[in-house]
């Protein structure tokens, strides 16, 4: 059976993707920036380490608990007590007919920044056919049971070997996803009938799960992603090179650490499959790095405080059951009492309630890094392997990507012609000359026909520039690019990737040409 490293041979897909079409670059996109008249005050961000938890507390009738205190938690990293520095409760639940309606990732950020979101994501890579028809199935019975105005914004998605499709952006009807879900034709999934493609497998769920994370990091609400179907089968790290071993525990800690910095809680829903042993549990409770053995897809789900289920004839209520736990969290925060300036180390977590008729339910750890390395110049050679693969990925993507919230404007009378407008509070500014704040974003831009084959992409590395004021960033504060981009006649969408090259933030939009009726899309 032919194998080889799953995490080297992503890494060296997404830049394979992203070289053909970058080498044959002519037109590299042309950037001029202005900062808008009005209040100009920046803020110099900072990272602070500490470590927000979401956790859902049952009784021991599964029911969740309200009006609980900090002191109702025990929190421990690594088996060393820690001090609770916040908690937040719930957010209240409202009516539905008194939620607002949202009908895209524009509208939820605007009309409901902080809302508890679900993500449904049908697993086309590992499921078999006649599971995928029982996965749809139990999906339309979940949505029949729901009123018209779902309670919390919902986004649909599927994913296979070759790409992430987005059903519908995020949206409180009912029906519009299930028009979304009816029209969605599922490919035989060939490469199930045979071991050959696990490593493919591996591969495109990682490269998924991520995708997923960072087009939703811009939206500080918690997230539960519901992964219909099997997951990636079980692999056992063993097998591997010590050089591709070493590259798979830097994809799965980038993973862990990206679904963690985005607040996603995966659930894995397999109707069909079986589970592995749970990893091993210490005498006093504590889970040591649960990828130091034979991996499995729900082992991701535990460790980002998700849950698995298997085996089940009940999708549809666990769907209902995975929303409910999304809108039931408490978000705990507490500061290391032991500094973590060692690197690529998992940190064990557990919660205990005080109270043993309650269950607390959250991540089970974390990985810490050491000091990241500097930005360098995309596509160089020095380019780190995940800058590439991050923005190979959002370049690719169909997903609205909100951590760098911009508006795209095309000028109908010169076809070439685009102004982006970013929001200043997204970006990182220093001290550049006197009297001037500066930062550094890359702007990607890729073009797509109407089968979705890219034409062309390019790319450009920018400083921006504005006056130093006060100690602040308002959010109505914005920055204009005005970009000059050849558009061919045969393209039909135009894809817009920014990242803010100091905390690595990724804002995305789709342009479809002749199809935005007010001239404009927006995250």
């Amino acid at each position: 059976m032919h194998k080889r490293g799953p995490v080297l041979s992503l890494l060296l897909f997404s830049i394979a993707l992203w070289k053909p079409l970058s080498s044959q670059q002519k037109n590299p996109v042309s950037l001029s920036t202005q900062a808008e008249a009005g209040p100009t005050a920046y803020t110099l961000q900072l990272n602070v380490q500490a470590v927000v938890l979401d956790i859902v507390v049952t009784d021991s009738k599964g029911e969740v608990v309200p009006n609980l205190r900090k002191e109702d938690f025990q929190v421990f990293e690594d088996k060393v007590p820690q001090v609770v520095q916040s908690l937040d409760p719930p957010p209240p639940a409202l009516p539905v007919s008194a939620n607002p309606s949202i009908d895209s990732t524009t509208a939820l950020d605007r009309i409901e920044p902080k809302a508890p979101v679900t993500l449904i994501v049908l697993d086309e890579i590992n499921t078999r056919f006649e599971d995928e028809a029982f996965a749809r199935y139990s999906l339309r019975k979940f949505l029949d049971s729901q009123g018209d105005k779902l309670q919390q914004p919902t986004l649909l998605g599927a994913v296979d070997m070759q790409h992430f499709t987005l059903l519908h952006d995020y949206t409180t009807s009912k029906q519009e996803l299930q028009d979304a879900l009816e029209h969605h034709l599922v490919a035989y999934p060939y490469h199930m009938e045979g071991a050959s493609w696990k490593a493919e497998q591996f591969n495109a769920s990682f490269a998924a799960l991520i995708e997923i994370a960072e087009a939703t990091a811009g939206h500080p609400g918690h997230k539960s992603l519901l992964w219909v179907g099997r997951g990636f089968p079980p692999f056992d790290p063993a097998t591997l090179t010590p050089q591709a071993n070493k590259g798979l525990k830097q994809v799965i800690e980038t993973c862990t650490n990206t679904l963690r910095d985005a607040r996603v809680a995966l659930y894995t829903l397999d109707p069909a499959g079986v589970s592995m042993e749970p990893p091993d549990v210490t005498s006093d409770g504590f889970i040591d790095d649960p990828f130091a053995g034979m991996l499995d897809f729900n082992i991701m789900a535990k460790a980002t405080g998700g849950h698995a289920y298997f085996g089940r004839n009940d999708v549809d209520k666990l769907i209902a059951r995975t929303s409910r736990d999304g809108a039931n969290f408490y978000t705990l925060s507490y500061t290391p009492a032991i500094s973590r300036a060692d690197a690529q180390t998992y940190h064990s977590v557990r919660v205990v309630m005080r109270n043993p008729d309650l269950h607390a339910e959250t991540r089970e750890g974390y990985y810490s890094h050491g000091t990241s390395a500097p930005v360098t110049p995309i596509l160089s050679a020095k380019q780190p392997d995940r800058q590439v693969f991050d923005l190979a990925v959002a370049a690719q993507s169909v997903l609205v990507y909100d951590g760098v919230h911009m508006t795209v404007t095309h000028d109908a009378g010169n076809p070439d012609q685009f102004k982006i407008k970013l929001n200043s509070a997204d970006l990182v500014w220093q001290p550049g000359a006197p009297h001037k704040l500066i930062t550094k974003i890359t702007v990607v831009v890729t073009s797509f026909d109407k089968k979705g084959t890219p034409i062309d992409r390019n790319f450009k590395i920018s400083t921006l520039q504005v006056g130093e004021g006060a100690p602040s960033i308002p959010d109505s504060s914005m920055v204009d690019l005005f970009a000059t981009i050849p558009v061919k006649s045969s393209v039909e969408r135009v894809r817009f990737v920014v990242r803010s090259d100091a905390n690595q933030k990724l804002g995305a939009v789709n342009f479809a040409l002749g199809k935005s009726p007010a001239g404009d899309v927006s995250n």
